[in-house]
């Protein structure tokens, strides 16, 4: 089979490259051949496909009215998206299409060019951005859905893209805009069963399959643990993460906190450790692959503090898949990977004092981390792997090719419930 997988990123970056990336390395590995489709960047992985990426917008950096006209023509319409596009198809034959993160740098445009050369087109569902023009369902520090049944309006009201008053209109035209788009998808893939009943609440409409993610990780033995316990956390240093509640939850314990990874928060979260209270906390910066596997395999434990509606988090399942037990946020997907006190505990989000309790707790009793992580372990290998994924995933595949790619769309209004 020859499967088109298409990212605005096309270097590691957060959870949704790394299921680009393992969902390529799972299909090469079975046989397929696997095409990309993406964004020019100087981080980019060499791909014999470079030649057909878009070229890079950095909505960060963005310059001056030409630049800036760019990156909202890029948004709404995607033209230089499409026309690229175009020409790979021309290349490249694909049986079907698979998109993860298109929005802003690709643009959902590209759906409708799927389309016309008849090919059927799968999503993974990464976060909300059906649903919230921000994706995130949270802004200014708490959770939000007024974007209920498609008033996109709200994004502009309350200043949720970065608080500007300009990108948050760009985001709810955005949103209006390309609703007529999602429609064209022929499946929705969700890695949990929370992201699946969000959005429909929310109203979206459109049909979804359950494929939970899965850990890139070996099921390895654990390693041998230091003498000093090491509290681990790996991820995107951005506010929704949470880890301003780990770094608060850290006084006064007898242990060292390695925080890895890096993003726009990472200058304050180092000021507010410096200022924790009796905290031993150590900034590793962004790790390459195997020494993350090295620092999360001899971590005592590792800590998921998100204060988001997270999805299916790839730092819990890749955390059971190397033998250490985890604390996270009781918010969103996670409870559905940890049953609080037999593979894993949860406390209460934003709540640092429930945080430290939960820690200690397993800080003064080993035998209770050890069964938790042996617990966790036989869970990650016990049919929740590559395996169980693949198979879900080429009975999407196979059900769409075999169905009439010239069927009828239902109207773009339809994706979304008419409810007041």
């Amino acid at each position: 089979m020859r499967v088109l997988l298409i990212n605005k990123f096309f270097f590691p970056f957060g959870g949704t490259e790394t299921a680009l990336f393992q969902t390529a390395k799972l299909l090469r590995g079975k046989g397929h051949q696997v095409i990309f489709f993406s964004m020019s960047h100087a981080k980019n992985i060499p791909s014999q496909y470079a030649r057909f990426f878009v070229s890079r917008v950095d909505f960060e950096t963005v310059r001056g009215w030409r630049q800036k006209i760019r990156g909202v023509e890029r948004i709404l319409f995607g033209r230089e998206s499409r026309r690229r596009l175009e020409e790979l198809l021309r290349v490249e034959k694909p049986d079907v299409a698979h998109l993860h993160n298109i929005y802003h740098h690709l643009s959902p445009g590209i759906i409708a060019t799927l389309k016309k050369h008849g090919i059927p087109v799968v999503m993974t569902l990464h976060d909300y951005k059906l649903v919230c023009p921000a994706y995130r369902l949270f802004v200014h520090g708490k959770t939000c859905q007024r974007c209920r049944n498609g008033r996109f309006v709200w994004c502009f009201l309350k200043k949720c893209m970065k608080n500007s008053r300009s990108k948050s209109l760009i985001g709810s035209c955005e949103a209006y805009l390309h609703r007529r788009h999602y429609h064209l998808i022929d499946r929705l893939i969700v890695p949990s069963h929370f992201l699946q009943e969000k959005i429909a609440a929310l109203g979206f409409t459109g049909t979804c399959i359950h494929v939970p993610n899965f850990a890139s990780m070996s099921l390895l033995r654990p390693a041998s643990r230091p003498t000093y316990p090491k509290i681990l956390f790996f991820g995107r240093l951005v506010e929704e993460k949470g880890v301003e509640v780990l770094i608060d939850a850290m006084a006064g314990l007898d242990a060292e906190c390695l925080i890895v990874g890096d993003g726009p928060l990472e200058k304050a979260l180092r000021d507010r450790a410096r200022r924790a209270n009796r905290a031993d906390i150590r900034f590793l910066g962004h790790q390459p692959h195997r020494t993350l596997a090295s620092l999360i395999r001899r971590a005592t434990m590792v800590i998921i503090p998100s204060i988001w509606f997270e999805n299916n988090p790839f730092s819990i399942l890749e955390a059971f898949a190397l033998g250490v037990p985890v604390i996270a946020s009781r918010i969103g997907g996670i409870p559905e990977l940890i049953e609080h006190g037999k593979t894993g505990l949860m406390f209460t989000p934003g709540d640092p004092d429930d945080l430290r309790e939960k820690i200690k707790f397993l800080l003064n009793c080993p035998p209770e981390r050890r069964r938790l992580a042996r617990c966790a372990k036989q869970w990650a290998g016990n049919g929740n792997g590559r395996e169980k994924h693949y198979s879900q995933l080429m009975a999407v595949y196979r059900s769409l090719i075999s169905e009439n790619p010239g069927a009828a769309a239902p109207r773009a209004e339809s994706v979304f419930a008419d409810k007041e």
